[in-house]
Formats: structure tokens, C-alpha cells, sequence
């Protein structure tokens, strides 16, 4: 973590004459007494997306306001810092729980007002004191329908139970709702749509359902899929008030462009979209609320058992939907199921993704399928394990992957999964990606990525030359070797030849500068693999039967995709299977 950075800050004119100046007053007994010195220290520390600066405005020894500026992701990280901000005021103590999910912006927002304290000359410990340990209370609640986990599935299925008449509940074990929704692109593959009809764009559903069925998904639940796809997309605008915008993507796999963008390029446009639907409808929503158990009577999902900061909590309900997510942030599960996913991958998941709910539904008699399904994607942030957009010029203007030893050893376009393996092999178990200025104005993605650029410059993770000799002392890489790659590579593509890794796009080269090179590593991106469940999302026996009254939607299941995810689908599936699972809660409720 960097340096502290800290600058003390006189509020006002005021402040100053009563900080510096005349710091008494006459009490009524006409004895002096000393006004309260009110004035500001500054502190910077290093979060998850960049500098989290901290200005801790004191009025005496106390601790007045903390006025935060940072770049943390909307909805999760900035959630997260003013959650912390009122804790510290409100107990005058800096110790104060991370919260989960964001725990990178929580230590650097935590570390930042702690050095702002020290700078001010203030003794710590009087900021240090102990939360109050009271004994956590039990309550009990009723509802028709609970749903766990608070992601793109788990909105779908509160708000279409909701409006299928139940009274429902949504709880969140993280102190956020958003899941791997809130962190994605949110593009969503949607077949026949009304942007392709534009463009000319012919398309199906036996089509977009055949390019599913490659990776050896299971049909019933493909069919399903494409059936109301395009149909649940436009629910998505037309309830939700999700804006995409008048354009289509074209994803690896697809036979047609057929993929929805929403409104700024994220999932956060569901997300905040679900949010003002869920308070509108009335749904309840718990969050910092950790479900540890489903429950059972008489042989039937009856509810489930929850865990708060300050309560132990019961929720009966006649139906549980699952929409906790996979298990991509579980490092112990991912490499139980997949040996070759060890501690040299990392995850771009939410730190929500541990797969509770496959634990709780199999102590039920669930059936998993294609746990050992996991893909992985190979330009992954060292540090953090986010995925890397500024990398994506690899795919479109051109970039070459070398090792530490200045060589290729990978086909640039090969499948995720080939390029991650071979990018951990490597010393260090990373690659680095080099391009030219030509390609980084072709692809535009630092441009179109600000922030991530920013964070990745600042850490010395991504560095800007002007030669590629210095690229390669700045990575301690054989200059000599990646000199003699690259001039190879430069001669062979302007040929159209690539006699080392056949890559499939050819013609471009690394010969103008200023020159870049992005430091990479792989990361666990989606679990194809979970819970069985049948077209109506109900939860699955090793036997066949469903249990009764549990359901499930999102990547908590399995048996879509296969063995690989094609890119925007996921969207669809959490949208569909969401909003199946909740309706069908809602009718057995009813029952």
C-alpha cells in the first residue's frame, strides 16, 4: 500500500482565528474557558479502485464529519465507505467491521481516517475504543416467499413473486445487493430482438439455443432459455426501466450479433433499476444478513435460519428461492472441483460468490451437475483478481502475451481457458501483454476505461514508454528476447504468417511508438457448475424428485451452460430462471 499523503486543512477564516488565535470565551462566572479547536487533517490510502482520500473535520476531539473522495464502484464500494463514515462518527472509534464485499475500500477507508488522527496530534486510543458486545437478540418473521441472495436473479425472482401476488423477502448475507451482476457488463444475449430486425440481422431462437448447446448444456433448460430470452429482456425495460442502448455487441460464440448493452456499459443499470422496483412493490430487503440454513417441517422447505450483525433471525416462509450465486470466490471449493484452479488463480467474482446456497440445498438431498465446469479468464488484475477491460486490446487492435523471459507462449486468441493454464505456468505465474499506439487507438479501451487505467498506472501494473526497451526494465524482462520477439512477430504478420502460434488475426505489428505493457494474471470468471434443477427451477434429488418448495435461479444452478459460458448469456439465464423460480414460489405459497 502506498505512502500516506496527509495535509492539514483550516475549515474556514473563522476556524483559523479560533484554532490559531483567541481560544477562550467568558463563562458566566467570568473565568476563561477553552472554545473547542475545530480543524481538518487530510489522509490518502490506496482502495480498490484508486485513492480513497479522507478529510477527518474534528470540533475539539471530536470526530465532526468525514468527507470522503474516491472512485469505488457504485453500489458496492461507495455503499460500503459511507456505511463505514457514519460507524466512526457515530461511535467516535475507528474500530469498526469491514464491511464484506468491499473489505479493500473498507482497510484503506479505515487507514486513511487513522493516519488523518495521527497527523492531527490527537492520541489514538481515545478513537479506539470497543463496539459495545451486546448479547445478539432472536427474532422471527413470516413471509410467503424468501429469496437468498441479492443479484440480478435474486431481484428477478422477489419482484416477479411480488407481483404474482406473495409477500416476499429478499435477504443479502453482504452489506450490498448487486452480486457478479453489479460488477459485469451487463450485456444480455436476447435472439430475434428488435435491434437486429433494424440492422438486418437474421436470427432465431433454434439458433441461439443450437449455440448454447455446443458447450453440452442440457436441452430442456437451453429451450427454455431461448424461448423467453428476448421476452424477458424487454420485461427488463418495460417494468424495470432498464434503458439498453440502440446498439447489439457480438460475443465469441455466437453465430449473430444478437447482445443487448445496457445504459453506461454495466450491470449496475439492473441493479439501481431493481432497487427502485423492489421499493416500489414494498419487498422487503435485508441486507448484512447471512443465511446458514434452510429449513424443513413435515418433509418441506419451511424457511430458513439467518444470522445479522445484532440479531439471529428465523424466516418462515412457504417457498425459498436460492440465488445466492456460484462459487467463484470460494478459492477451497473451486479447486475441490478443478485441481488445476489453484492458488495461482485468482477471482473476478463478488466476494459473495462462495456457494453457501449449493452447500445448504445438498444437505437437503440436492443433486449438483458440471461442478468441475469452472472457466477462467486470463487477463485478470495481479492484485485484486478484476477483470482487466484495458486488456481487451488483445482482441481488437492487437496485442502480444510474453512471459518474463521476453517470450510468447500462447496463441493470443486461444480459448480462455488455454491462455489462462498457460499464462500460470509462466514464471511468477503471469504474463505480459504488449501493444503500440496504433492498437490502443484502434481499441480505445483506456479511454472508454478511465478509472481502471488510472489504478493500473498508479501501481505500476500497466506502464507507458517510449520504447520497448524501457518496457522491459520497468518488468525486469529479458530486453534482448523481447526485442527478438517482436520483431519477429512484426515481419511474420505483415507476411499474414504466424509460424510459432497460428494467431487468427494478422497483419497488424508493434512498431510505432509510445509503446504499452500490461503486467496479467488468470482469474476464476463463472462456475458453470451447481444445483440440478428442472424447466420450472425447482431444486433437484440425486433421484430426480424436487424438493419441495425450494427453487433456485442464477449461477447457484447448473446444467446451462456446459462447460462454457458464452459471453452475455448469463444475463439471460439469471433474468429467465429468476424470474420462472419466483413466480412458481409465488404459486406454491399459495397452495
Amino acid at each position: 500500500m502506498k505512502k500516506n499523503k496527509i495535509l492539514p486543512i483550516l475549515l474556514s477564516a473563522a476556524m483559523l482565528f479560533t484554532a490559531c488565535g483567541n481560544n477562550t470565551a467568558d463563562n458566566k462566572d467570568g473565568a476563561k474557558e477553552e472554545t473547542a479547536k475545530a480543524e481538518s487533517f487530510k489522509a490518502t490510502e490506496a482502495g480498490h479502485n484508486g485513492d480513497i482520500e479522507a478529510t477527518v473535520n474534528f470540533e475539539g476531539d471530536k470526530i465532526a464529519s468525514i468527507d470522503l473522495v474516491h472512485n469505488e464502484t457504485e453500489g458496492l464500494g461507495d455503499e460500503a465507505a459511507d456505511k463505514i463514515v457514519k460507524e466512526i462518527v457515530d461511535k467516535q472509534s475507528i474500530n469498526v467491521d469491514t464491511v464484506s464485499g468491499a473489505t479493500v475500500t473498507s482497510t484503506a477507508l479505515i487507514e486513511a481516517v487513522k493516519a488523518a488522527i495521527e497527523e492531527s496530534g490527537r492520541d489514538l486510543k481515545l478513537y479506539e475504543k470497543e463496539s459495545d458486545e451486546a448479547n445478539k437478540e432472536t427474532e422471527t418473521k413470516d413471509y410467503d416467499v424468501v429469496v437468498v441472495g441479492g443479484g440480478g436473479a435474486g431481484f428477478a425472482a422477489a419482484i416477479s413473486a411480488k407481483e404474482a401476488g406473495a409477500n416476499v423477502v429478499l435477504v443479502e448475507k453482504l452489506g450490498q445487493v448487486g452480486g457478479n451482476t453489479l460488477i459485469s457488463g451487463g450485456e444480455y444475449a436476447a435472439p430475434v430482438n428488435e435491434l437486429q430486425e433494424k440492422e438486418g440481422i437474421e436470427d432465431s431462437k433454434e439458433l441461439y439455443a443450437q449455440d448454447i448447446e455446443k458447450a453440452g448444456g442440457k436441452k430442456e433448460l437451453i429451450e427454455v432459455l431461448a424461448d423467453k430470452a428476448t421476452e424477458d429482456a424487454y420485461w427488463l425495460r418495460d417494468d424495470i426501466g432498464v434503458e439498453w442502448l440502440d446498439s447489439l455487441m457480438f460475443f465469441g460464440g455466437h453465430s449473430v450479433k444478437r447482445s443487448l448493452i445496457p445504459k453506461n456499459h454495466t450491470g449496475n443499470e439492473l441493479i439501481s433499476k431493481y432497487k427502485t422496483k423492489a421499493e416500489e412493490l414494498g419487498i422487503d430487503v435485508l441486507t448484512n444478513t447471512d443465511v446458514k440454513e434452510i429449513l424443513t417441517k413435515d418433509g418441506k422447505v419451511s424457511g430458513v435460519r439467518a444470522e445479522s450483525e445484532d440479531k439471529d433471525l428465523t424466516i418462515n416462509a412457504k417457498s425459498v428461492v436460492l440465488a445466492s450465486g456460484g462459487f467463484g470466490a470460494n478459492a477451497e471449493m473451486c479447486y475441490e472441483n478443478d485441481n488445476e484452479v489453484d492458488e495461482h488463480v485468482l477471482s473476478t467474482n463478488s466476494p459473495g460468490a462462495t456457494g453457501d446456497g449449493i452447500v445448504m440445498a445438498e444437505a437437503l438431498g440436492a443433486d449438483t451437475v458440471d461442478m468441475d465446469k469452472i472457466q477462467l479468464y486470463p487477463i485478470c488484475d495481479v492484485e485484486t483478481g478484476k477483470l482487466l477491460y484495458v486488456g481487451d486490446t488483445r482482441l481488437v487492435g492487437g496485442a502480444l502475451l510474453v512471459n518474463k523471459e521476453g517470450k510468447r507462449f500462447v496463441e493470443e486468441l486461444d480459448t480462455r481457458r488455454a491462455i489462462s493454464m498457460g499464462i500460470k505456468e509462466q514464471t511468477d505465474h503471469v504474463g505480459y501483454l504488449i501493444w503500440d499506439e496504433k492498437s490502443n487507438e484502434k481499441t480505445g479501451t483506456m479511454k472508454s476505461n478511465p478509472e481502471e487505467a488510472e489504478s493500473l498506472y498508479e501501481r505500476g501494473l500497466l506502464y507507458k514508454a517510449d520504447t520497448i526497451e524501457e518496457l522491459a526494465d520497468h518488468f525486469e524482462i529479458d530486453k534482448e528476447a523481447l526485442l527478438e520477439t517482436v520483431n519477429n512477430f512484426n515481419e511474420n504478420s505483415k507476411k499474414e504468417q504466424d509460424p510459432e502460434f497460428n494467431l487468427r488475426m494478422l497483419g497488424w505489428t508493434i512498431d510505432e511508438g509510445p509503446y504499452y505493457m500490461l503486467k496479467a494474471g488468470p482469474a476464476v470468471h463463472h462456475t458453470m457448475g451447481g444445483l440440478a434443477i428442472n424447466p420450472e427451477a425447482e431444486v433437484q434429488t440425486k433421484d430426480g424428485k424436487s424438493i419441495e418448495g425450494l427453487y433456485a435461479a442464477g449461477e447457484v444452478t447448473g446444467g446451462i451452460h456446459g462447460s462454457n459460458r458464452l459471453g452475455s448469456v448469463a444475463m439471460a439465464d439469471i433474468t429467465v430462471f429468476g424470474r420462472i423460480a419466483g413466480e412458481n414460489a409465488a404459486e406454491h405459497a399459495k397452495n
